[in-house]
Parts: structure tokens; C-alpha cells; sequence
């Protein structure tokens, strides 16, 4: 079983949701082959609508970048499992130019609709639907409902469905930066583990309870707002943190 990681923090490993990724993947059994790929490492253009891809036979981008490589791991891959933070109520920008560049995968879009009226897109290889897609994110507010909708909105587009995809969400994602709360995390980590387990053990799916479990907030919001302010307060958001 293979799985691909695509990690679409700009902090790479200092990613708070890669920590959480990496600790799902942790559960996942000792045959599992993991390839992580750092988005931010790549480059990637950013799509320019030319459809050059549609008119290839077999969906050839017209730009020449690393793109070609993910789109080669994405084939190979079993599972693919994207891990970001939340930005802006999105994904990263660069994860972003990604996703717009698998449009390669999709055949012609030329009116077709499903039978209950649908738009969609054919995929060239409909085996790409086997594959097992799980999203990853966390974010820095004290709650997921009103920040999420419009970003899992376009994932039920792109995978036909909230059905064929698995979502972990995960709220007050800064805590992981602050080194602060450490029993919290640990417990945390250790549910993200076994909800790795689960997910093989399941037919690759996690229950709806263990879902709820890990969309629970670490802390209560005024803790957060302590934690977080006193973090700032000591320099924790400074620049610095970024490799220049």
C-alpha cells in the first residue's frame, strides 16, 4: 500500500498540521510505504487556462515544472492524503496551483452532467476514484463550523461527494507551536494514531464518533486566548520562525 503525503504548509516540517498528519499516519500499518512530498520545496506554475492538457491524448501539461512528478506520485499512490492549514478560509496558495494543475487528470469538460443533473468532469483513467483521499487541516480558530464550508465545498466538488473523501479537521492548530498544553497534545496525538489504525482497520474510514472526537476543540477558548496571546507576547509569530 502505497500512500502519498502531499504537504502543503510553507513551514514544511515545522508544519502544526503536519504534526497532526504525521501522527495518523503513525497508526497506519508497518507495510504501508509513505512518500512525503513538501509542496513549498517544488516548483510550481501556477495553471493558465490554456488547455493544452485537454488537447493531449494523454493530458500533457504545457508547462515543463515539478508538477509532472506529483502527477506521477498521484497515479502511483493508494492513498493520498493532503495536509495544510487553513488559510485565509482556504488552502495555501501553492497547494492551491496544485490542485488547479490536476486538471490534467479530467477529460474535456464538454456539458456532461450526472443522472440527477449534476455538472462534473469525466476523469481520463476512472481508476483515480479507487484511490483513498483523506484531508488534513488544522486552523487557528476555536471553532471549524463557520470557517470550513467553503473550502470542503470545493473538495465535495472535486471527489463527487463528502462520501468519498475522509476529513480531518482540527481547530486551535497554533497550540501545537506554543510548547504549551503538552498533555493535551500528547492525548491528541495518540487519538490521531489510532484513528490511523481505524482507518485501515475500518475499509478506510473512521467512524463518525472518532471523526467528533478529533474535531474537538484542545482547549476552551478563553485557554486558547490566554495561550495564544502570551505566545505572541513572547515573540513566538516573529518572523523568524520562517527559513529564509
Amino acid at each position: 500500500m502505497k500512500v502519498l503525503v502531499l504537504n502543503g504548509s510553507p513551514k514544511k516540517d515545522r508544519s502544526n498540521t503536519i504534526q497532526v498528519t504525521n501522527a495518523f499516519v503513525s497508526g497506519f500499518p508497518e507495510g504501508a510505504e509513505v512518500k512525503t512530498i513538501n509542496i513549498y520545496d517544488k516548483d510550481i506554475k501556477p495553471c493558465r487556462g490554456c488547455f493544452a492538457c485537454w488537447a493531449s491524448p494523454d493530458g500533457t501539461c504545457a508547462i515543463k515544472d515539478d508538477m509532472a512528478e506529483i502527477i506521477a506520485a498521484i497515479k502511483e499512490a493508494d492513498i493520498i492524503i493532503e495536509s495544510f492549514p487553513l488559510y485565509f478560509y482556504g488552502m495555501p496558495s501553492q497547494l492551491k496551483a496544485v490542485t488547479d494543475r490536476c486538471l490534467s487528470l479530467a477529460e474535456p469538460y464538454m456539458g456532461t452532467r450526472s443522472d440527477d443533473g449534476q455538472t462534473f468532469n469525466k476523469m481520463r483513467d476512472p481508476s483515480i476514484f479507487k484511490k483513498k483521499f483523506v484531508v488534513i487541516s488544522s486552523c487557528g480558530y476555536v471553532e471549524l463550523e463557520p470557517v470550513y464550508p467553503a473550502l470542503l465545498a470545493q473538495y465535495d466538488l472535486i471527489c463527487g461527494g463528502r462520501d468519498r473523501y475522509t476529513c480531518i479537521l482540527c481547530p486551535m492548530g497554533e497550540v501545537f507551536m506554543t510548547g504549551k498544553a503538552k498533555r493535551q497534545i500528547r492525548v491528541y496525538l495518540d487519538d490521531l494514531k489510532k484513528a490511523g489504525a481505524e482507518y485501515f482497520e475500518n475499509g478506510f474510514k473512521l467512524e463518525a464518533e472518532t471523526i467528533r472526537k478529533l474535531q474537538i476543540p484542545l482547549l476552551s477558548p478563553e485557554g486558547f486566548a490566554t495561550l495564544t496571546n502570551s505566545h505572541m507576547n513572547e515573540g513566538g509569530w516573529a518572523a523568524s520562525r520562517f527559513e529564509k
